[in-house]
């Protein structure tokens, strides 16, 4: 027996294992010989099983598979270190049609500029239509179809994702991270001020290095501001493709497609804000943790808003196999909370295909919540993706 174990250990731990991905690591400009062009699709589907209540009497769940979802992405090598990455929603929750999510272009070398080849080493320029780099949770989440980053089904409860028209200017090295951005802050384009009116800006600082061959440490500082005035801004109310938890806590009287169930968010249209986010990941052998300490100090509706978010997520790998739990609360400036915890696991089959199991169980407290108050959903989800 303990030579069947041993050799089912030495089995898992050949098998190569999950990487966790920050910042796209810059190209191999000197590799490049013409443009090619890649084709890449995500697809993924959940099989949920939930029960919730509240003070309120609330839609009956069924036990029942999720609308599949899907992306076709596209991925262009236009020249040495200058790439192309456009993104598209096939099939998603919130927009039934299929469209184009976001597009963005990313500069890690200037062939029409050689003058520059020394600085370029350090630096990558990304412009256009993009998440911006606010914070390291939006690499733990699901884009859509999108999920093999996500170790569990749902996204942060306060889900910081949108996409804005904007520009990014990265330095690092040797472990050393430096960013700054603008962007519009907006994700309904032209219906707001002059651009100088609403200009948001973000920035981060970090550090991620491979202390030897064990152990990895990557911790960072964000921030998000837009100023007094802006039109109103969107960070948490910009993703289309709608939460991963369907119909949670949604009343049998609710009108619409409640496709932002099981979040809680600052929403969108701050006219002003100052949003920070410090994030600490270490990696020893298998175990991995992650952390998240958020707060946001806005104004929304001509009301004051504050929203804290902490999370802990730990997870061990054996292989392709891991298995994890998340702690993940938010909190406002008036004492409502909403306090979530996952349980799950999974299989990567193949490097392009997982398999995970999520049980879930989030608690609604306070006057923010109004007709939900005291209440509670939990349940188990199974999602099954591809991605290539």
């Amino acid at each position: 027996m303990q030579r069947l174990i041993v050799l089912i250990y030495l089995v898992l731990a050949g098998i190569p294992s999950f990487s966790q991905q920050f910042e796209k690591p810059k190209p191999d400009a000197d590799g490049f010989e013409k443009v090619q062009v890649k084709v890449g699709g995500d697809f993924a589907i959940q099989l949920q099983a939930i029960d919730h209540e509240a003070p309120v009497e609330l839609i009956d769940l069924k036990n029942n598979f999720n609308l599949p979802t899907a992306n076709l992405n596209i991925k262009a090598s236009l020249a040495p270190g200058i790439t192309l990455f456009i993104n598209n929603y096939m099939s998603s929750r919130h927009h039934n049609e299929a469209w184009v999510e976001g597009g963005y272009l990313t500069i890690d070398k200037m062939p029409f500029l050689p003058a520059a080849d020394n600085i370029m080493k350090y630096l990558t320029i990304k412009a256009g239509v993009m998440m911006p780099d606010y914070g390291d949770a939006h690499y733990f989440r699901s884009n859509n179809a999108s999920v093999l980053n996500n170790p569990f089904v749902g996204n942060w409860i306060m889900d910081a994702y949108t996409t804005n028209p904007g520009l990014e200017v990265m330095y690092r090295n040797n472990g050393f991270l430096a960013l700054l951005g603008t962007n519009n802050g907006r994700v309904n384009y032209g219906r707001g001020n002059d651009i100088g009116e609403d200009l948001v800006f973000n920035w981060k600082l970090g550090y991620d290095k491979d202390i030897n061959n064990d152990l990895r440490i990557r911790g960072s500082l964000s921030g998000f501001h837009a100023g007094e005035g802006h039109s109103g801004a969107y960070l948490w109310g910009g993703d289309r493709a709608g939460a991963r938890y369907y119909n949670v806590m949604q009343t049998a009287t609710a009108t619409g497609d409640n496709f932002n169930s099981g979040r809680w968010t600052p929403g969108s249209g701050q006219t002003e804000m100052n949003s920070y986010m410090a994030n600490l990941f270490a990696k020893y052998h298998g175990l991995e943790v992650f952390g998240i300490f958020e707060s946001m100090k806005g104004v929304r509706n001509n009301a004051d808003q504050h929203f804290t978010q902490t999370a802990l997520q730990a997870i061990y790998r054996i292989g392709s196999f891991y298995v994890g739990t998340r702690l993940n609360k938010v909190s406002d400036n008036d004492g409502s909370t909403v306090n979530r915890t996952n349980i799950g696991g999974g299989w990567y089959m193949v490097d392009n295909v997982l398999i995970k199991l999520d049980y879930v169980t989030q608690k609604y407290d306070g006057p923010a919540h109004g007709e939900i108050d005291g209440g509670k959903f939990n349940g188990l989800v199974f999602e099954a993706a591809i991605s290539f």
